[in-house]
């Protein structure tokens, strides 16, 4: 795996949007993550571990909604976007955090996920539709062949981990490995082996018990015991059947015996019912009789049902005539009414019209004479005004000065003033009502006018329909307008004739129907009486259906066939018994019961002794098939026991340690090539396979080999950074050995968080020959430290900057 790109904001101490292009590293092959403490160096692992598994780089920083920035508003979406190579295919994973505030105030983080691969077009295309936490996660362990805790130990060391598959003893280190190389199927494969042991033991331990019960049943300890019974009921079964032979031979005999006397007895039997069948024929004679009466009437009427249905159909066309002419009769009483109340509402009409007329001439009267009464006062006030008006000029007429009425400057005899008084105002308003009257009289006029109009209209509609004086309805039941009225009335009239023509017609045709049908009557009564029938109830009693004369037809033939036969029978019965008696069977018939009673009763003793030796016969084979078995078993048994002992460790080093084993001897030869250029080759790693007791706990444990003193010494004895520079090779070595057990699965990128403090000048250099060595191979490494002389020396860098806001990165290629 080795990474191309990765981008995150919103993320840890990062607010803005970070971008870093690991491919212009690639060159370098070795840069350096460098910035204060607290700044957030180890975000930036971080950010690849959550975009790949959800998780922190160090395992203990919570899920990604845990690492939102703390500076980021609520709006800014968290987002980390993760683009990686790996067998020669680029992959794209990332996430992303949206915050929702709900009703209540509370904020909700809702997380969100997809993985990406490139397609030919080179574009990334989504693996999943709909990408749950879960799809993403194994999509990650797929592509890379590793899981979460393999990742972080062989491509990310984290912070506080790097030294722990160094100095852990054996059982940690035996955890640690199971994860890494999957061993755990090889506990699995000695778990089931000795599962498989102890179940055979089971089936074994049930299979000696299934022995015993069926030896416990039949009363014996052995199965030779079992044998021995099972002859003895053999030899019983063989008499038991010869005695059922000799049985079975007696009761045939009696039965043929009892059989002979029964067949003669049923002869008699048969000869005593058939003289009470050939009684019984006798007896109904005089029904049959009757029966044949019956035919023959019912016969003579079938004669005369077409005349029947003659009269039927007739009187139907009389009915259907009496029918239509009642219908016709009911459907000119309603036109006649509906007539009635239209000739009521046109002369509702006319005397509406009648009324309105005298009201509004009664109206004009009165307004004309409102009109004359108005005119003589305003004649009045006008008079009275023009003499104010005159007498308040002559007021103010001067003598030598003309007059603004005729000029004239001589004013002999001026107007004088009255005790009346009138203004313009009551001239200008007896004008307005002058007016009014003689408005309102033209509009009486007017409305005479079409009221006359339409009072002619109503008269000759009465004269053209000829509608006499009805009962008229009041001017409220006036629905409709005249017109309306007239026409409905014509159309009415029209259909009133048309059906009493009709109804003319079919009382006419109702009375000829009549005739026709009384006719018919008469002739179906002479019929009936020439064939017997007295009155219609004989008729309709004589008449049967074609099925009933049918069946009574039947019934006579079956009498006189029965009849026969019975007389017919009985003769012959008569002659094949004459001579002969009647036999008792009652002595017979015991005999053969007490012989079939004894030949059940040996036949059910016979059935238990077969049954017997037949169970006998199986508990010998089940008993011979679980002996069979069980040595199988046993032997079986003792080997796959002392087989999976073995691989469990019983007596030495279980199968899963060995391999583990192996495993980290593959570790400790890689990081020894390594720690050549460490002190000038002064240590060698090597497993420790000293232990105490049973020792299934050893063969894990690892001792340094100090070539200053030729002599090997524990791990846990060196210093702090010869610890460091160990635990370094023994990383790189393990990746190694993890790429290699991978299938195929390429590890081109190492990261390292922090463990350079602790290092001298010399060993910081003998770190950066081994590291030099790793890069050699076409690895990308990336070392987080703050380690000045890792500044000094790693020229490709990526400086974490701190400030109140939060951190920002920028990279030195």
């Amino acid at each position: 795996m080795m990474p191309e790109w990765l981008s995150f904001e919103a993320f840890g101490p990062y607010v803005k949007k970070q971008e870093i292009d690991f491919r212009s590293f690639e060159k370098a092959g070795l840069f350096l993550i460098h910035g204060k403490t607290g700044a957030g160096k180890t975000t930036v692992l971080d950010a690849m571990t959550y975009a790949l598994f959800g998780e922190s780089s160090g395992g203990g920083r919570g899920d990604i909604a845990a690492m939102r920035s703390d500076f980021a508003a609520d709006r800014q979406n968290t987002k980390v976007d993760f683009i990686f190579r790996t067998n020669g295919r680029q992959y794209r994973f990332t996430r992303e955090v949206r915050v929702r505030t709900k009703r209540n105030g509370e904020k909700e983080l809702q997380p969100s996920q997809n993985v990406f691969f490139k397609n030919d077009a080179g574009e990334f295309e989504p693996f999943f539709e709909n990408p749950g936490i879960k799809n993403v996660r194994q999509k990650a362990e797929e592509l890379l062949g590793l899981t979460y805790e393999q990742f972080r130990q062989v491509v990310l060391l984290p912070q506080g981990r790097f030294e722990q598959l160094l100095i852990a003893d054996s059982a940690e280190k035996e955890k640690i490995l199971v994860t890494l190389f999957k061993a755990e199927r090889w506990q699995k494969i000695t778990d089931w082996l000795c599962a498989q042991a102890l179940e055979l033991k089971h089936t074994r331990d049930g299979a000696e018990q299934s022995l015993e019960a069926v030896l416990r049943q039949y009363g014996c300890e052995t199965g030779t015991e079992l044998k021995t019974l099972l002859a003895s009921q053999q030899e019983a079964l063989a008499e038991q059947g010869e005695k059922c032979t000799d049985l079975a031979a007696q009761l045939d005999t009696a039965e043929k015996t009892l059989k002979n006397a029964q067949a003669m007895q049923g002869l008699f039997v048969e000869w005593e019912q058939a003289r009470e069948r050939v009684a019984q024929a006798t007896a109904g004679e005089d029904e049959i009789r009757a029966l044949e009466k019956q035919c023959a009437r019912a016969e003579g009427a079938a004669q005369l049902l077409p005349v029947r249905r003659e009269v039927a159909a007739l009187q139907q066309q009389w009915k259907v005539h009496e029918e239509k002419a009642a219908e016709a009769a009911a459907q000119v009483e309603r036109l006649q009414s509906r007539l009635n109340k239209c000739a009521a509402m046109i002369g509702g009409y006319a005397g509406a019209l009648r009324q309105d007329k005298a009201k509004k001439t009664a109206e004009k009267n009165a307004a004309e004479e409102q009109l004359k009464q108005a005119e003589k006062e305003y004649q009045k006030i006008f008079s009275t005004y023009m003499g104010d008006t005159a007498h308040m000029l002559a007021e103010m007429l001067e003598e030598g000065r003309a007059c603004p009425v005729c000029g004239s400057i001589h004013h002999p005899s001026p107007a004088a003033g009255t005790d009346a008084k009138a203004t313009e105002r009551e001239v200008r308003k007896a004008e307005k009502h002058i007016q009014a009257l003689r408005k309102r009289i033209a509009e009486d006029e007017k409305e005479l006018f079409l009221l006359e109009q339409k009072s002619e209209e109503c008269e000759k509609g009465i004269r053209k329909l000829g509608l006499g004086e009805k009962e008229k309805c009041s001017h409220s039941e006036m629905k409709y307008s005249l017109k309306e009225l007239l026409e409905e009335a014509e159309g009415l009239l029209w259909e009133y004739k048309t059906l009493q023509e009709s109804l003319e017609l079919y009382r006419r045709e109702g009375a000829r129907a009549k005739e026709v049908f009384e006719e018919a009557v008469s002739r179906f009564k002479a019929a009936c009486e020439k064939k017997g029938f007295r009155t219609d109830e004989e008729f309709r009693a004589a008449c049967l259906t074609g099925d009933e004369l049918a069946e009574t037809r039947q019934k006579i033939r079956d009498y006189y066939v029965a009849q026969k036969i019975a007389e017919e029978s009985a003769r012959l019965l008569a002659e094949k018994l004459k001579g002969l008696e009647p036999v008792d069977i009652r002595p017979l018939q015991e005999e053969f019961d007490q012989k079939e009673k004894a030949q059940k009763t040996a036949e059910a003793v016979f059935a238990e002794t077969k049954a017997r030796g037949a169970l006998l016969e199986k508990a010998v084979e089940t008993a011979e098939e679980y002996v069979k078995k069980l040595k199988g078993m046993t032997e079986k048994f003792v080997e796959l026991d002392e087989f999976s002992k073995m691989l469990r460790g019983s007596n030495g080093i279980s199968l899963q340690r060995y391999i583990l084993g192996v495993m980290l001897t593959a570790i400790t030869r890689e990081a020894n090539i390594l720690l050549k250029k460490v002190h000038d080759g002064r240590y060698q790693l090597y497993r420790s396979m000293e232990g105490t007791g049973r020792a299934r706990k050893v063969g894990l444990d690892l001792e340094v080999f100090d070539s200053y003193s030729g002599e090997r010494r524990s791990v846990k004895s060196l210093s702090g950074g010869e610890k460091f520079l160990v635990a370094l090779t023994l990383s790189l070595g393990l990746s190694t050995v993890v790429q290699a057990q991978s299938g195929g699965i390429h590890i081109d990128a190492l990261f390292i968080d922090e463990g350079f403090g602790s290092l001298d000048p010399a060993s910081i250099e003998n770190a950066l020959d081994v590291l030099a060595c790793v890069r050699g191979g076409s690895k990308l490494i990336g070392i987080i430290s703050h380690v000045q002389m890792l500044k000094e020396n790693i020229e490709t860098t990526i400086e974490v900057r701190k400030d109140r806001t939060g951190s920002d990165l920028i990279i030195n290629c």
